[in-house]
């Protein structure tokens, strides 16, 4: 008798087979090593004449009565579940089943020969003449002598999906995937950080990025608001709150954009091309005097001319009385004045919208997008190329640089881009990572094919911005855009990679479209049934195992591996900072402890990283190493609101590679101002950056 035979088929459905055990010893010793048989996971083998079946078990189960004795006897029958993967014949496995048993068919047990036949005929497709085709992943759960490979190909081109619970080592698979990337020279990878998790895991000792790394976040984020669109730009400055109101504003805003936008189409040649959505420069301080104007809008009775307060005004052609009231603040009479009819579609509505531009222009957090040629001054990438006073054909152009420095097309090459979200205000979240990813697919989908050069975009906490239904009086731009990537971003080199907590809350649109699924440990019932319905259906038995596995352990699934694979994940280099906070071991000895006065200053800075309360502990006690003093000074803000930022060219450091809250004394612009301000005035400065007091305006804002 086969030494390893353990049963036969009582059963085929479809691609499930049903198996009864003929051995009572449920242990089984083969060349030295002892084998228990009918565990969940573990793998069977059918010999079929020329070819052997391979499955793994999903079930086990047993029938009959129990005696109810203190030492019962074994079960009169047990019968396992085993989901069919794939086939062996002549020495080659390949997944698929075209052949299926009959009752009565020979089970036997998978053990470590069969194997080296399955890992090795992957290996044979990994090597193709030396050409790196697949990285590992870890090391497989079952038998742990086995290392587990994914290929490359068709594990990032299809889209992945990595899921599973708080805690279960998905931050930590996230930068193993990412890190095995990135060692390839021409690899490219955008990563939105919700949480401000990842540069920990690609930086250097000091806390600083990596040189192939380029970290972004509300510092040096440089993403200019004429690249938002129409939809984009009303639901971030529209003024709902009175319905009566909406329609005035929708129609001012598509009035003026047509307007604002053409010099800058004309520029470049796209006079009747270009639409209210095409990303070229206007300038917001002309929206705003725009809106102000036409708010307080008036006409002369029975005519089309504006009744301005100053009479001069009023005799202009229409065309120069219009340029007028784009470019230059106008006064009218304060109150209606006889002869004179206020505009019958703007007049008293557009207060809400020009409120909410003015708010969110004093509101430094806002920077990355309604300030750009300030905030480019703190990013040494993109401080030359970002200048208000130049022509509107290269002001419309800034929109490739900043292409450039997210595909890493800079000097020197980098291939990793980390778009730190977690200073970014929460209402533009959604939009921020919607422009970003629509730019991106939009970049190669009008690439040539013979230039076109593939993207990973990684999608964090995707749960947060990628809905699975949409959110009642809100636009989801974000779950528009990635979904338009999910569906057709492979034939276009872009590809999605989601990372989410709670698969049950993300679109099924785009977790239907990962081909390749990290599935971690999942207790939640709404969760293991929503990844049940978004996997194929081989594999929906494997969702029942999720909750009973370790932290760090995941089936890999899909075009990237032979066969669902069971795995213990191999840590990255370093580690992201989302490790659980110890609470009863800080309890227990109090920690550190803390100086409320320094969290304080950071909470007033807006700075969170450990490297920030270093390096000012260390700028007070004078000791800071000289060899990175200033490298966060061209990244930070000012600490005087009014102040100027620096100009391109100033002696700054890598601020696009540098941490941005981390700061020396030696090249700290704020510890300058504060050293040369009286006691007084720091305390204005800091109640300023507390309560969001208005900003004085650095220059004319383009």
């Amino acid at each position: 008798m086969d030494p390893l035979e353990i049963g036969h088929i009582i059963g085929v459905d479809g691609d499930t087979v049903e198996v009864q055990l003929a051995v009572t010893d449920l242990k089984l010793d083969y060349h030295g090593k002892t084998y228990r048989v009918g565990r969940l996971g573990t793998y069977i083998t059918i010999p079929m004449g020329r070819r052997t079946l391979i499955g793994y078990i999903t079930r086990v189960g047993a029938t009959g009565e129990l005696d109810p004795a203190p030492n019962p006897e074994a079960p009169r029958r047990i019968t396992m579940t085993c989901q069919l993967l794939g086939t062996v014949q002549g020495d080659q496995f390949r997944r698929g089943v075209n052949e299926y048993p009959t009752l009565g068919d020979k089970v036997r047990l998978g053990v470590d020969e069969d194997f080296e036949l399955i890992f090795g005929a992957f290996d044979e497709l990994a090597d193709d003449a030396g050409v790196r085709k697949a990285f590992s992943m870890g090391r497989f759960a079952i038998d742990t002598d086995f290392e587990v490979k994914v290929l490359g190909k068709d594990f990032f081109a299809k889209h992945v999906a990595v899921m599973g619970n708080s805690g279960s080592g998905k931050s930590v698979t996230t930068a193993k995937i990412v890190h095995e990337a990135t060692k390839l020279k021409h690899s490219q990878v955008v990563l939105f950080d919700m949480h401000g998790e990842y540069l920990h895991a690609f930086s250097d000792d000091h806390g600083n990025p990596q040189r192939q790394v380029t970290y972004l976040s509300d510092r040096n984020l440089v993403l200019p608001y004429w690249l938002l669109s129409y939809e984009e730009f009303e639901q971030l400055f529209l003024d709902t709150h009175d319905p009566l109101n909406i329609n005035a504003q929708k129609v001012f805003l598509r009035q003026a954009f047509e307007r604002l936008k053409a010099p800058a189409a004309e520029a470049l040649g796209l006079k009747w091309e270009f639409t209210i959505d095409t990303p070229v420069y206007y300038s917001l301080e002309q929206l705003q005097i725009y809106a102000e104007n036409m708010n307080a809008a008036r006409f002369v009775t029975n005519t089309d001319n504006y009744a301005f307060a100053r009479l001069p005004y009023r005799q202009l052609p229409r065309e120069q009385q219009e340029e007028l009231l784009l470019t230059k603040r106008m006064e009218f009479n304060p109150a209606a004045s006889e002869g004179e009819t206020p505009h019958a579609t703007f007049y008293g509505r557009l207060l809400g919208l020009i409120n909410n531009i003015e708010t969110r222009l004093n509101d430094r957090r806002y920077d990355f997008l309604l300030r750009p040629f300030d905030q480019a001054q703190r990013n040494i990438d993109l401080a030359p190329h970002f200048d208000r006073d130049a022509p509107l054909r290269q002001r419309s152009h800034t929109a490739g640089w900043v292409i450039r420095q997210m595909l890493g097309r800079l000097e020197p090459r980098r291939n990793l881009t980390i778009v730190d979200l977690s200073g970014l205000p929460f209402d533009v979240v959604d939009t921020t990572v919607a422009v970003l990813t629509r730019a991106l697919f939009d970049f190669n989908f009008w690439s040539p094919p013979d230039v076109r050069h593939p993207v990973l975009l990684i999608f964090e906490e995707a749960h947060n911005y990628l809905p699975r239904k949409p959110i009642e009086g809100r636009k989801t731009f974000a779950r528009a855009a990635v979904e338009k990537v999910a569906k057709e971003g492979r034939k276009y080199g872009v590809a999605a990679m989601i990372v989410s907590q709670r698969p049950s809350e993300i679109s099924e649109t785009v977790l239907s479209q990962c081909n390749s699924m990290v599935l971690m440990r999942m207790n939640n019932p709404d969760d293991q049934e929503y990844a049940a319905r978004v996997v194929s259906d081989q594999f929906r038995s494997l969702i029942s195992l999720l909750p009973s596995m370790k932290p760090g352990e995941g089936f890999i699934i899909g075009d990237a591996v032979l066969m669902p694979m069971r795995t213990l994940i191999d840590m990255p280099p370093k580690l992201p900072q989302s490790a659980n906070m110890d609470f009863f071991g800080l309890w227990s000895t109090g920690g550190k402890g803390c100086d409320v006065d320094r969290i304080i200053d950071r909470w007033w800075r807006q700075e969170r990283s450990a490297g920030a309360l270093a390096a000012q502990m260390r700028a007070e006690r004078g000791d800071g190493p000289e060899s990175h003093a200033g490298t966060a000074a061209a990244c930070e803000a000012p600490a005087d609101p009014g102040a100027v930022p620096a100009t391109p060219g100033a002696d700054v450091a890598p601020a696009a590679r540098a941490t941005p809250s981390e700061r020396e004394s030696s090249g700290d612009p704020l510890a300058d101002a504060d050293s040369d301000a009286t006691s007084a005035e720091k305390k204005l400065a800091q109640l300023a950056a507390i309560f969001g007091v208005a900003r004085k305006q650095s220059g004319k804002q383009g």
